[in-house]
């Protein structure tokens, strides 16, 4: 029988070489003092760049070989004009001393986006939603939503940053001005597209959806962009490079009218 004592040392090794790699380039810090450090300078960056709402840390991640840093995931809220909470999600690194590169940056994710969730919208979107399912169209209405245009058109993204500037400078400085938008100006500026989800049906083509645009009763629908829009099995088919199985229409409507949009 051979002696596998010294294989089964080599394997010992290898796993005890192997398990202090795996601490030695990232472990955890969970020591409360810790939490507390991350919290106030988080805290005291976000406020500096204009966001002096609560942070709470969630977890610390801390590297000290492979893009060594310490990683704080953190939600930020602030208590909003129309009373209600909106959470955010974020993350900062910090440089094992604790201190930032490009710390003017450091904001929380998807704050330009956060006046989707006002109360005033999220009404309008209801009443909207309830106009449309009204309709006859061939196909039922499952969703209506204004969708942020500003990470897909340019002139929207400069037209939000004017707005909340503008905000800044009348005392709305909630999630640095971009919260407090009409829904009406959302739409005169261009920064949203009023979208409409339609069921999918084994038959459904993007034809269908320009046939609908035309029996749409716009009357009771306010001016600006729209599209509708569902997700097919058929990927072939699809609309977008990354093969998601969307397949839109995009039109406009201008004087309770609908206009065909002539670049879809």
């Amino acid at each position: 029988m051979k002696n596998n004592t010294p294989n089964i040392l080599k394997l010992s090794r290898l796993a005890i070489l192997l398990l202090c790699s795996i601490l030695l380039v990232r472990c955890t810090v969970l020591l409360p003092i810790t939490y507390s450090k991350a919290r106030e300078k988080t805290q005291k960056i976000l406020a500096h760049n204009g966001f002096k709402g609560k942070v709470q840390v969630k977890r610390i991640e801390k590297v000290i070989l492979d893009s060594a840093g310490i990683y704080v995931y953190y939600t930020y809220s602030e208590e909003t004009y129309d009373n209600q909470p909106i959470v955010l999600d974020g993350k900062i690194t910090f440089q094992l001393d604790w201190t930032v590169y490009s710390e003017e940056y450091m904001t929380p994710s998807l704050y330009s986006e956060t006046y989707l969730q006002q109360k005033s919208v999220k009404k309008e979107e209801q009443k909207l939603f309830k106009e449309l399912k009204k309709q006859s169209l061939g196909f039922d209405i499952e969703d209506f939503s204004f969708k942020d245009n500003t990470l897909i058109d340019q002139e929207a993204s400069d037209n939000l940053v004017r707005i909340a500037k503008e905000n800044r400078k009348n005392g709305k400085h909630d999630f640095y001005g971009y919260y407090q938008i009409p829904y009406q100006t959302m739409i005169d500026e261009h920064i949203v597209t009023m979208s409409i989800r339609v069921s999918d049906t084994e038959n459904t083509s993007k034809k269908d959806l320009e046939e609908a645009a035309k029996k749409l009763d716009a009357s009771k629908l306010p001016d600006g962009e729209y599209e509708f829009y569902y997700f097919t099995t058929d990927k072939e088919n699809s609309a977008y490079y990354d093969n998601s199985g969307y397949i839109g229409y995009t039109f406009n409507i201008q004087d309770g009218k609908v206009v065909q949009d002539e670049d879809d």
